[in-house]
């Protein structure tokens, strides 16, 4: 018999539409019931020619950064192919989920931080970037600027490329209320700090507090981990490796320890 250790637990999934697919189907693994309640959404910026435009020069520069897969995403839908034929840059990525997109195009990736946060990108790159190295940063628009300072602090010639925008998605709040006051939800995720600062704007004016006495908190990492605790939510899980599947293991063992 499989083993279901989430059995009869109600997942509320934050993340993007695109991106929840993948983590409901996790969770079904387990035997946990996903509810998919996109708090974001993404899209491309209005004005994408300039974009375009600096995206015929890639081959100009010395390292290509990625911080996401969204950015990966993005990037190579504006990217016109035939550029990807000619010499590319080294390529940096963030964490495992945006290297394998990368891979996917094709291309090799050069650095992969033992960390998945850009602290752990920086830290992998200090001793590889040469001062005057130009740097391609790809990016949304709601991204730290940690990469950024530090990569200017190594001398590199940084040039910030945003190719998509993160944005409130207001569709799912009266159910998201509803659910919280019904005390429908055993765990709350948060995979990014925009999905804590989307679920604290759709509960703007409402006594939030003791609709999340009943829910476990779950954060993918740690700077998700520090803008949930900035906004005053209590955060239960946050695995060690800021992964999907090392949330849902941290899950597991939070109930089976809280049922010990």
């Amino acid at each position: 018999m499989v083993e279901r250790p989430l059995s009869g637990k109600t997942v509320l999934v934050t993340r993007g539409k695109e991106q929840a697919k993948e983590f409901s189907e996790r969770l079904m693994q387990m035997g946990a019931s996903p509810l998919e309640i996109p708090l974001i959404s993404f899209s491309l910026p209005p004005n994408i020619e300039p974009i375009k435009q600096m995206l015929k020069e890639v081959n100009h520069y010395d390292w290509l950064i990625f911080t996401s897969k969204n950015g990966v995403d993005f990037f190579f839908q504006l990217m016109d192919e035939a550029f990807l034929k000619e010499r590319l840059p080294k390529i940096a990525v963030v964490g495992k989920k945006t290297a394998q997109a990368v891979k996917k195009k094709g291309l090799q990736v050069a650095v992969v931080p033992k960390e998945f946060v850009a602290e752990g990108l920086i830290e992998a790159l200090k001793p590889l970037i040469k001062p005057k190295e130009r740097v391609l940063l790809v990016k949304g628009n709601l991204a730290r600027l940690t990469l950024k300072r530090a990569l200017e602090e190594m001398g590199a010639d940084i040039t910030e490329l945003i190719v998509y925008e993160t944005k409130l998605n207001e569709s799912g709040k009266a159910q998201l209320i509803e659910l919280l006051i019904k005390q429908k939800i055993d765990v709350i995720t948060f995979t990014s700090p925009s999905t804590v600062n989307s679920f604290m704007q759709m509960l703007e004016g409402i006594d939030w507090r003791p609709l999340l006495q009943h829910c476990a908190v779950a954060c993918i990492g740690p700077i998700t981990k520090q803008a949930a605790e900035e906004a005053g939510i209590e955060v239960h899980i946050c695995p060690e490796n800021y992964t999907i599947d090392d949330m849902i293991k941290s899950m597991v063992v939070y109930f089976s320890d809280k049922e010990e």
